[in-house]
C-alpha cells in the first residue's frame, strides 16, 4: 500500500468523545472519483464528497514531467540513439534522477512517439499559414501535398543517421499502435489542410494512399544525398502523380476498380505495420 496516499489523522475531543480528523483529504476510490470525509458531526459522518480535479491534477503533473524529460532526451539522440540511455540523460538534464526513465515502459519507442507527435503539430502550424486561395477548387492541389510531405520529411534531418533505428523500433508490437496512430494523424492533417473535404469512399483511398506515399518517401529520403534533397522531391512528385492516375481510374469506373484498390490499401497498411512476411 502506498502510505503517502493515506490521510494523516489527529485527535481532538468533541462532547467528551475522542474523535480522529483527517489533516488532509485524500482520494480512496479513483474509479468513482470520491473521497470520504471522516469524523464529522454525527449527521454528516462518512459523508461522500465528489472530487473533480484531484486525479486530473496528478495526471497533468506526471505528464508535464514526462514531456520535460522527453524534450531534453531528444538532445542526446544523435549520440545515444532512440534508447533508454537518452531518456536517462534527458531526465538528468531536466533535473530528475536518471532512474526516472522508468516512467517510459516502451523505452525508445516512447521517445520516437513523442518526436512524431511534436513534428505533426509543427507541420499543422506551418500548413495553417499557407495561402488558402488555391483551395477553393474541388481538386486537391498536388503541389501543396508535395510541400507538406517534404516539410515533414525535412524535420527528420537532425536525426537522419539514427532514424533507421527509430523505424525499426516502431515495428515492435508494443509500439505499432502509436506508430499507426501518428501516421494516420499525419495524413489526415495533410489531406484536411490541403483542401480535402470528401465524405465518400475517396476519403479512405486518399488517406491510405498518402500514408503509403509518405512511408515510401521516408525510406527514399534516408538514402538521398542529392543537393537540397532534390531526388526526394522528385520521388514524392512521381508518387503523387501515380496516385492521381489511380484516383482518375476510380472516378471513371469505381465499381470495377474498387476491389483492386481495397486490396492495395490493405497491403499498404500491412506494409506500414511491418507484418508482411516473405513466403
Amino acid at each position: 500500500m502506498n502510505m503517502s496516499k493515506l490521510p494523516r489523522l489527529f485527535c481532538s475531543l468533541r462532547n467528551g468523545r475522542r474523535c480522529f480528523k483527517p489533516m488532509i483529504i485524500a482520494p480512496i476510490n479513483k474509479t468513482q472519483n470520491i473521497i470520504r470525509h471522516y469524523c464529522q458531526v454525527p449527521e454528516s459522518k462518512d459523508k461522500i464528497i465528489p472530487v473533480t480535479r484531484v486525479d486530473h491534477d496528478e495526471n497533468q503533473y506526471e505528464d508535464d514531467i514526462k514531456n520535460r524529460i522527453l524534450a531534453k532526451a531528444l538532445e542526446f539522440v544523435t549520440k545515444s540513439g532512440w534508447s533508454v540511455e537518452s531518456l536517462a540523460q534527458g531526465a538528468e538534464a531536466a533535473g530528475y534522477p536518471g532512474i526516472t526513465h522508468g516512467l517510459f515502459p516502451n523505452g525508445g519507442g516512447d521517445l520516437v512517439h513523442y518526436f512524431n507527435i511534436k513534428c505533426n503539430e509543427q507541420l499543422v502550424e506551418e500548413m495553417k499559414s499557407w495561402p488558402k486561395e488555391d483551395l477553393k477548387d474541388s481538386k486537391i492541389p498536388a503541389q501543396k501535398v508535395e510541400n507538406a510531405i517534404m516539410a515533414r520529411l525535412l524535420m527528420l534531418e537532425p536525426y537522419k543517421a539514427t532514424w533507421p533505428k527509430a523505424m525499426a523500433i516502431q515495428t515492435l508490437p508494443n509500439n505499432v499502435p502509436n506508430c499507426l496512430a501518428t501516421l494516420l494523424s499525419l495524413v489526415d492533417d495533410i489531406c484536411y489542410h490541403t483542401g480535402d473535404r470528401s465524405v465518400d469512399f475517396n476519403w479512405y483511398i486518399r488517406r491510405v494512399g498518402l500514408a503509403g506515399i509518405y512511408k515510401a518517401s521516408e525510406l527514399f529520403y534516408l538514402t538521398d544525398n542529392s543537393e537540397g534533397n532534390n531526388a526526394t522531391r522528385n520521388f514524392v512528385k512521381s508518387r503523387i502523380r501515380d496516385a492521381e492516375l489511380i484516383q482518375t481510374a476510380l472516378n471513371m469506373n469505381p465499381v470495377a476498380v474498387a476491389p483492386q484498390s481495397l486490396t492495395a490499401a490493405f497491403v499498404t497498411a500491412k506494409n506500414m505495420l511491418g507484418i508482411n512476411t516473405l513466403k
